[in-house]
C-alpha cells in the first residue's frame, strides 16, 4: 500500500484541476443548454439564466458525466421531462431541483444510460446538434476564459522533487494541447492520454486512461491521480489493483466543497484538499522539497 508523499508520477486532470475551467467549459455547458432550449426545441427565453454553476458542479457528482457534451444531453432530458404551465426558460429555472436529483440516485456513475433510463429519449435531442453549438460557443469565446489553477513554479517544484507529471483528460488532444501551449506547462509533461486516445466506452471513471499513462511511464512506479470529480476517484480506484495508484481530490474551484468531499470520499479518494498549497504538502515530502 502506498504510504502518503510516496509518489513518482502525478496524474492530473485538466479541468478544474490544473486549469480553471468555469468561465469556460462549465460556463459553456450552460450557455450550451440554454441556447439548444431556445433556438431547437422554441422555448421562450428569459433574461435569467436557466443553470448556475453550482448546478452544472452538482450534476457532474451524479458520475458518469465527464464528457460535457454528455452532460448537455442529460441536462436537457431531464429539462424535458419537467411538468411545466409553459413553455418557457423561466418555468423550467422555477421547477429544476438538480440536488433533488443527485439525492434521487442511488447508483453511480449514472451517466447517459441512467440519464435516459429515467427520462425518456427525445428524437429532438441529438449529440449531433449538442456538439456543434458547444464547439462554436467554447472555441469563438469561451476558451480565452481559462486560467491556470495550478502555477508553472508549482510544477516545477514537483519536477524538482523527482515526480513525473502525466495527464489524464476527457478533452480531446488538440484542445488539452491548445491549453498547455498558452500557458506554457506543455515542456513539463511526461505523457498525456487523452479523449481521441480513449474508446467511448472506456471512458472514466473506466481505469484506461491511467493504465494507458502506466503502460508508458512504467507499471511498478507510485502513482497519484489528482482530480475533482467522483468519476476520476472511481477511475484509480479501479485501476489500483493493476498499477500501485492512490486518488487524490481538489476541489480548488468547488462552489460546494463540503457536499463534493463527501462524494469524493464515498467515490473512493484517498484524500482531499481544496488549496493548492495543502495539495503540493501532501505530495511531496520535505526530505525531497528543494530549499
Amino acid at each position: 500500500m502506498l504510504t502518503a508523499m510516496s509518489f513518482d508520477v502525478i496524474i492530473f486532470d485538466i479541468d478544474n484541476v490544473l486549469i480553471d475551467t468555469r468561465a469556460s467549459y462549465t460556463d459553456c455547458i450552460r450557455k450550451t443548454v440554454e441556447t439548444y432550449l431556445e433556438k431547437v426545441l422554441n422555448f421562450r427565453p428569459s433574461r435569467t439564466s436557466l443553470l448556475t454553476r453550482n448546478d452544472v458542479e452538482t450534476f457532474k457528482s451524479l458520475g458518469g458525466f465527464n464528457d460535457d457534451w454528455d452532460t448537455c444531453y442529460g441536462f436537457l432530458l431531464y429539462f424535458l421531462q419537467l411538468k411545466i404551465p409553459k413553455r418557457t426558460i423561466n418555468d423550467l429555472r422555477k421547477q429544476k431541483d438538480i440536488p433533488a436529483l443527485l439525492r434521487s440516485v442511488k447508483t453511480k456513475p449514472f451517466g447517459i444510460k441512467g440519464i435516459e433510463k429515467c427520462f425518456p429519449k427525445q428524437k429532438s435531442v441529438t449529440l449531433f446538434k449538442i456538439a456543434g453549438l458547444f464547439q462554436r460557443f467554447y472555441l469563438t469565446d469561451f476558451v480565452w476564459n481559462e486560467k491556470l489553477l495550478i502555477a508553472k513554479s508549482h510544477l516545477k517544484q514537483l519536477k524538482r522533487a523527482g515526480c513525473q507529471l502525466a495527464i489524464v483528460t476527457g478533452r480531446n488532444r488538440e484542445e488539452a494541447s491548445f491549453a498547455l501551449r498558452r500557458f506554457q506547462i506543455d515542456s513539463l509533461i511526461d505523457a498525456m492520454i487523452t479523449t481521441d486516445e480513449t474508446p467511448k466506452h472506456l471512458k472514466k471513471p473506466n481505469p484506461y486512461g491511467l493504465l494507458k499513462v502506466a503502460s508508458k511511464l512504467g507499471g511498478k512506479l507510485r502513482y497519484l491521480y489528482v482530480g475533482d470529480l467522483p468519476d476520476d476517484m472511481l477511475a484509480a480506484k479501479r485501476a489500483a489493483g493493476k498499477m500501485n495508484v492512490l486518488a487524490g481530490g481538489f476541489l480548488g474551484t468547488s462552489s460546494r466543497p463540503k457536499e463534493m468531499k463527501r462524494e469524493l470520499k464515498k467515490a473512493g479518494a484517498n484524500f482531499v484538499r481544496e488549496q493548492v498549497g495543502e495539495l503540493l504538502e501532501k505530495i511531496i515530502p520535505p526530505t525531497r522539497r528543494s530549499i
